[in-house]
C-alpha cells in the first residue's frame, strides 16, 4: 500500500525487511528464499491469570520462506510462496495466562500463488498469506497465537503453538485478494480472508477497500467488510456475535504537505449481525512532529483512542470487535501498552486511551524511546490504568537487532486489580533479538 509515513515513526516495526538469498535469478523469473526469527525473554512481576505472583518466560519462532516470480510476457506474471514456521513458549508461559511454557509446534505459515498484469495494474492472490487494511486499526493478518492455557476452559483446542507475544503466525487459513492499482490516485482492494483460528471461532469475512492517494498530502480510504461465517459456541465463546457483523470505516493518513507532520485518523462503525444486533464504534486521532533540527532528531506524538463498551440495559451489542488488529508501526499501534494490550487488558473495547510518545533517534541504527499511557473505561468495562514503557531499538546491522523494553504497570479499575490479585505496580522487563535474511 502506498501511504507516507513520517520516516522515523518507527524503524522499529517489528521485523525489518532485508534482502532474500536468491537462488536463482534470470529475465524469466526469479526464486529467493528468506527466513524471519524472533526470540525473547520476559518476566512480570505480576500476572493476570487468578494466582498472583511473578512469572518468567521465553519465546521463540523460526519461519522460512520460498519465493518465486516468473515473467510470462511483457504484461503478464505469475508468483507464488511456500513457507513453514516453529514457534513456541518455554518457562511459566506468559503473564495473561494464554501460554503455559508447554507450546511447541511446526505448522504450514505460507502458501499462496497469484498473477500480476502490467506490474501490478492488477493483483490476484489465492491461499494462505497475511493481509493488512490501512494502518492494522481492524486487520494486521491472524497473528494472535494462544497456547495451551485456556484449554481447560474452551470448547475446542485453542493453542497455535505459542509465542503469544512475538506473533509469528500472520497468515489466513484460505484467502482471495484482488489488488487494482491504475497509475493516478486510486487505489483498491476486493478481499475474502477465512481463519482457522479457534482463540477467534474461525471467522471468513469479506470486503472492499477504495483509497485515495496523494504523494505529498497522504492517503484517505474506506472500507466496507461483513463477517459471513462463525464458529458459534467454540473457543471461549467470546465472538459469537460478529456473526453476520457489517463493519465501514473511514481513515486518513499521511503529512498534510508539511515534512515533519504526522497525522492518523481512522473512525470504525460495526452494525447488523445474526445473532445480537450490533451497534459498536470506535475512532482514533494521532499527530506527532518531528523535530530534525535537533540533536537526536526528537520525534513527539500524541494518540487518543476510544472503542466503545456494551450498555446495561439495552438489547443491542455495544462492546467493539476489534477483529485482527495488530503491529503495523512498532510499539503501540494496535497493541496499546505493553502490559496492558497483551496480559492485563483492555484489548481496544470498552476503554478510551491517551498515549504520550517520545522518540529519539542518536544514530540511524539506534531509536530510544518512552510511551506513557492513560487507559479509561467505557461503560462498564473498568480496565483503568496507567502505564510506562521505555525501550531502545538497536539494528545491529542488516540482519540483527537487539530491541529491549521496561515497562510499568498500575492498576487502577476494579476488573484489571482483580485479575491481578492486587493494586501494585507491575514491572514487566523483556528482551528481543530479531533476524532476517
Amino acid at each position: 500500500m502506498r501511504k507516507p509515513l513520517c520516516s522515523a515513526i518507527f524503524l522499529a516495526s517489528l521485523p525489518a525487511a532485508v534482502q532474500a538469498a536468491v537462488i536463482s535469478e534470470s529475465d524469466a523469473g526469479t526464486v529467493e528464499f528468506n527466513v524471519e526469527a524472533m526470540a525473547a525473554a520476559m518476566s512480570a512481576d505480576e500476572n493476570y491469570t487468578g494466582n498472583p505472583g511473578d512469572k518468567s518466560w521465553q519465546e521463540t519462532y523460526i519461519k522460512g520462506d520460498l519465493a518465486a516470480t516468473r515473467q510470462i510476457n511483457a504484461d503478464h506474471s505469475v508468483y507464488g510462496t511456500l513457507g513453514v514456521i516453529a514457534l513456541g513458549t518455554f518457562g511459566d508461559g506468559d503473564a495473561g495466562g494464554f501460554t503455559t511454557g508447554d507450546e511447541r509446534k511446526v505448522h504450514l505459515e505460507n502458501a499462496y500463488a497469484g498473477w500480476k498484469f502490467k506490474e501490478g495494474l492488477i493483483d490476484l492472490s489465492v491461499g494462505r498469506q497475511t493481509f493488512v487494511l490501512g494502518d492494522g486499526f481492524l486487520i494486521a493478518g491472524d497473528s494472535l497465537s494462544a497456547g495451551e492455557g485456556f484449554e481447560a476452559f474452551s470448547n475446542g483446542g485453542l493453542d497455535r503453538g505459542g509465542a503469544y507475544y512475538l506473533a509469528g503466525r500472520k497468515s489466513f487459513d484460505n484467502t482471495a485478494i484482488l489488488k487494482v492499482d491504475p497509475e493516478g490516485p486510486v487505489r483498491g482492494d476486493l478481499f475474502w480472508l477465512k481463519s482457522d483460528n479457534k482463540f477467534q471461532q474461525s471467522p471468513e469475512l469479506a470486503g472492499i477497500n477504495l483509497e485515495y492517494v496523494d504523494e505529498n498530502l497522504g492517503t484517505v480510504g474506506a472500507s466496507y467488510m461483513t463477517v459471513t461465517d462463525v464458529d458459534l459456541g467454540k473457543g471461549l465463546g467470546l465472538y459469537d456475535n460478529r456473526d453476520g457483523m457489517n463493519i465501514f470505516s473511514v481513515r486518513a493518513q499521511g503529512t498534510a504537505g508539511v515534512e515533519n507532520l504526522f497525522l492518523n485518523f481512522e473512525y470504525v462503525k460495526e452494525s447488523g449481525g445474526d445473532q445480537v444486533e450490533k451497534d459498536a464504534s470506535a475512532w482514533t486521532a494521532e499527530a506527532s512532529w518531528m523535530f530534525s533540527d535537533l540533536p537526536w532528531t526528537p520525534v513527539v506524538n500524541y494518540r487518543y483512542a476510544t472503542f466503545s463498551g456494551d450498555k446495561a440495559g439495552t438489547a443491542d451489542d455495544e462492546s467493539f470487535d476489534p477483529l485482527f488488529f495488530g503491529v503495523t508501526r512498532g510499539f503501540g499501534t494496535w497493541f496499546q501498552g505493553e502490559v496492558a494490550a497483551n496480559y492485563a487488558g483492555p484489548f481496544n473495547s470498552g476503554n478510551n486511551v491517551n498515549r504520550l510518545d517520545i522518540t529519539l533517534l542518536p544514530q540511524e541504527n539506534i531509536a530510544l524511546g518512552i510511551q506513557y499511557w492513560k487507559f479509561g473505561k467505557e461503560e462498564n468495562n473498568d480496565f483503568e490504568a496507567n502505564e510506562l514503557d521505555l525501550y531502545a531499538f538497536w539494528g545491529i546491522n542488516d540482519n540483527f537487532s537487539v530491541i529491549p523494553l521496561i515497562g510499568i504497570y498500575e492498576p487502577e479499575g476494579e476488573a484489571n486489580k482483580a485479575s491481578q490479585g492486587n493494586d501494585d505496580k507491575n514491572v514487566y522487563v523483556q528482551a528481543m533479538v530479531t533476524f532476517n535474511y
